[in-house]
């Protein structure tokens, strides 16, 4: 599980890599290229509402983790074949609509497959994994790049999605379902359970979170970070994929110590904690774009931050519904959060950049990332209440 989230992240994020090399290529803009990750943006939030709760009722989750596997990788084959803007537009939208089912299946499936005392820090190791590949994937890509062209960098990494798509098929197994109320048929989940989900306060604040959440830490932040680096910081393309792989780096660290912690703690608190440094995540940039060292330090004391995605997205969301409605309750911040906010936020983003210069959107990202911690004030602890919301939503059914 933790190897196909690794590689949803990687072939989304690692195009934003060679943007510099794209945009000559094709002579595209900031605003062109913001509006590819929009792309994918929408298509992922409409697939991974639609797509998550056809597994909840079909329940095999095996297969369909397979097909959509093999689809985003072949997607990221065809960005990679791209001679147009609209042919770079299609394949993104492709890999956004196999990208989007394939996270809640993969966390759903982690938290059905932990014990309760350590969901945080199991939903919180795929998130760090995808910091690793992260990491890994922006020194390969320039490399590549540099030496062959931007189009081989794509190609390259469409081959482990292919390879992972066929351990899973040898050696997944179905994840069983547990605590389902006798009576009830395993996986049967109508629209009118979705109602009783949205009953949830958590659930709600989750979805109006992940809209800032992904609009200021996804589409704008991880988004424009390489080409920032390269336009305002004036280092090269090299140097650029070296701090993004640390800024990779530091997130596997955010996303193993903030879960585990939330464990030890509560969810809110360490919520709180992530929400308010991952506000600061775009400060290194803005302060420090061309002194590099400086830069990685800053990075390295906002690390905890990174933690926020598997909180607000994942944990509490999950832990605040009824077991059979997991995949429901995570695939709707994941829907609301890259249907709104990484569709506008990318937009946004590229035409700031376009307009006023990247250093103004680094810095109108301050405050959209902001909002997560104000908007978590209102969380409800699961952790201590899981129980007892489980019954309270049983019982409004």
């Amino acid at each position: 599980m933790c190897v196909v989230y690794g590689l949803v992240f990687a072939d989304r994020f690692g195009i934003t890599n060679l943007f510099p090399q794209i945009a000559r290529s094709l002579h595209l803009n900031d605003t062109q290229l913001g509006e590819t990750m929009s792309a994918v943006a929408l298509a992922w939030g409409f697939g991974a509402v639609v797509f998550a709760y056809v597994s909840d009722i079909i329940g095999n989750k095996k297969r369909m983790l397979i097909a959509l596997v093999l689809v985003f990788s072949i997607s990221t084959l065809f960005s990679g074949l791209a001679t147009s803007f609209i042919g770079l537009l299609l394949a993104r939208v492709l890999l956004g609509a196999a990208e989007g089912p394939t996270i809640p299946l993969v966390q759903s499936t982690v938290l059905m497959e932990s014990s309760p005392h350590r969901k945080g820090r199991n939903t919180g190791l795929p998130i760090a994994t995808s910091a690793l590949f992260n990491a890994i994937t922006p020194i390969l890509l320039v490399c590549i790049a540099t030496r062959w062209g931007w189009r081989y960098g794509l190609f390259v990494i469409t081959i482990p999605g292919l390879i992972v798509a066929l351990f899973l098929a040898r050696f997944m197994k179905e994840p069983l379902r547990q605590d389902v109320p006798s009576g009830s048929a395993p996986g049967r989940v109508r629209w009118a359970d979705v109602r009783v989900v949205l009953r949830s306060r958590n659930v709600w604040l989750s979805m109006c979170i992940a809209i800032f959440f992904v609009g200021g830490c996804i589409a704008t932040l991880n988004t424009f970070m390489p080409l920032y680096l390269v336009k305002v910081g004036h280092v090269s393309q090299s140097t650029a994929a070296l701090v993004v792989s640390f800024y990779g780096i530091m997130s596997i660290l955010g996303n193993i110590l903030l879960p585990s912690l939330s464990d030890k703690i509560d969810r809110k608190k360490a919520f709180l904690i992530a929400s308010f440094l991952s506000t600061l995540s775009p400060v290194p940039f803005i302060a420090f774009a061309n002194r590099v060292p400086l830069m990685l330090l800053a990075i390295f004391v906002l690390s905890l931050g990174q933690g926020i995605a598997s909180m607000c997205m994942f944990v509490i969301p999950g832990e605040s519904v009824p077991p059979r409605f997991i995949a429901t309750a995570q695939a709707l911040p994941n829907f609301v959060g890259e249907v709104v906010g990484g569709t506008i936020g990318s937009i946004v983003a590229g035409w700031l950049g376009d307009h006023f210069g990247l250093r103004v959107t680094m810095i109108v990202d301050i405050a959209i990332i902001g909002m997560t911690f104000v908007l978590g004030l209102g969380y409800k602890e699961t952790a201590l209440e899981l129980n007892q919301a489980s019954h309270e939503l049983n019982t409004a059914q």
